[in-house]
């Protein structure tokens, strides 16, 4: 773990399917994304690794709009299978805050 995630966002570990299965089997239903450079900024065109963090419900605030997947989707299942194609995928499991 890199200590910048560490710093953001906690424990951090690699999504994989067996991380994938335990969100699944914990009740969590959705996982903000989070894309960031390598010098931690928070960025969607050219991320350098992204941040998943579960959530059992979308938020219902209007303000809170950010970027959302369905933990059953086949976008994070592809991510889960694949670890080591494209950018590093993390996923948190108790952000700061």
């Amino acid at each position: 773990m890199k200590n910048e995630t560490r710093d953001n966002f906690g424990t951090t570990a690699p999504f994989s399917i067996a991380v994938l299965e335990k969100l699944k089997h914990s009740g969590f239903q959705y996982v903000q994304v989070k894309g960031f450079t390598s010098d931690k900024r928070l960025d969607y065109m050219e991320p350098r690794y992204l941040v998943l963090i579960p959530m059992k419900e979308l938020p219902g605030d209007q303000g809170e709009i950010e970027i959302y997947e369905s933990i059953n989707s086949k976008l994070l299942v592809d991510w889960a299978t694949h670890p080591r194609d494209g950018m590093d995928v993390l996923v948190s499991y108790n952000k700061k805050s």
